[in-house]
């Protein structure tokens, strides 16, 4: 069917910008710049925004784009500035009919860590934590990792802080690991995945799939991305582990979103691998940012997600454990059991 809002109140709009959220999930390995003035006026910077949504999003075919742009250009009719027209783009961004899209605006650069001795920024982003399990298990919890708007070096922060713990853990994981995505609310997919690289198995590791077709996440000479050109691995895993094929445990839950949601896919079909919690956020799409003349980040549902085994994701993620109470206990279970029998 196709989309419109030729006939969407002004109203109706200034709602969906009052429950639009800010920011999501960055699924893509980098931020595109949009090619356009330096100092822009609004009627351009609003044109520009509205061509990258047009030419990138996932329902670009069943939008009716005459319609977007005539109510985009109602709502930043008296605009003065770029920044003026935001809360238009945000309306513009829900129209799309997806739940992902955002229009973020960066603040001041976060520190990962600080000199002891205090002086820190008490807003550092959160890194892995992980710590050994009675029974011979590795738990590991992985916070959400937001990368975009001068924080790009914090991406390579957390793959090494998550390929420490690993390996610290390692000697301690023979009968397993428990990666626990529950408080995982999206980010930057890719220092998750390459940080797990060696718990993840032979890729692909899931799908991008898009209008176009469909693009693998597998590992190249450097790193695992989705662009390699190829659905099988080009390259090996980029560290070792004793207990690389021990069994996998994959915490979610309700607050697992976006990312969080693309590392539990990542890691379901892995051999001997199981899921427990409850159903996630329901952010299984992939998000594109692309930075504009203000420094304001156009995030783009650009694809759907399908599992490694080319089974294309709709909706929530169903863990094979539904559990109502607290999953660590089950997942422990399992692994133990799991650990006795072999």
């Amino acid at each position: 069917m196709r989309q419109s809002i030729s006939r969407w109140p002004l109203a109706a709009a200034l709602v969906a910008l009052a429950l639009a959220p800010n920011v999501s999930a960055q699924t893509d390995p980098s931020v595109g710049e949009a090619e356009s003035p330096k100092d822009p006026s609004p009627e351009a910077y609003v044109e520009r925004a509205l061509d990258i949504l047009q030419q990138f999003h996932m329902n670009r075919q069943e939008i009716d784009w005459d319609a977007v742009r005539r109510a985009t250009k109602v709502l930043s009719a008296q605009a003065k500035t770029p920044r003026d027209t935001h809360a238009a783009l945000r309306a513009a961004v829900v129209a799309m009919g997806d739940n992902h899209g955002y229009l973020y605006i960066p603040q001041p650069r976060q520190q990962a860590s600080a000199p002891s001795g205090g002086g820190g920024n008490a807003a550092a982003p959160a890194m892995p934590e992980g710590e050994p399990l009675d029974g011979d298990i590795g738990y590991l919890m992985l916070p959400p990792l937001m990368t975009v708007g001068g924080n790009e070096d914090v991406g390579e922060q957390y793959r090494e802080r998550l390929v420490g713990i690993l390996q610290s853990l390692d000697s301690s994981a023979r009968c397993g690991w428990v990666v626990d995505l529950r408080q995982n609310q999206g980010g930057n997919m890719w220092p998750m995945l390459n940080g797990l690289d060696a718990l993840l198995g032979p890729g692909p590791f899931g799908y991008f799939v898009g209008v176009e077709g469909r693009v693998a996440w597998a590992r190249g000479e450097d790193e695992i991305s989705s662009g390699t050109g190829s659905e099988s691995d080009t390259g090996e895993p980029q560290y070792a582990l004793a207990n690389a094929d021990a069994p996998v445990a994959i915490l979610f839950g309700p607050r697992t979103s976006s990312t969080g949601e693309m590392v539990a896919i990542a890691l379901t079909g892995r051999e001997h691998s199981r899921s427990f919690g409850g159903k996630s956020a329901n952010y299984t799409t992939a998000v594109r940012p692309f930075e504009l003349s203000d420094g304001a980040i156009l995030g783009v549902t650009s694809s759907k997600v399908a599992y490694r085994d080319g089974t294309m994701i709709e909706g929530a993620l169903v863990p094979e454990v539904a559990v109502d109470g607290d999953a660590l206990e089950p997942a422990l279970a399992w692994l133990n059991s799991e650990c006795a029998t072999n």
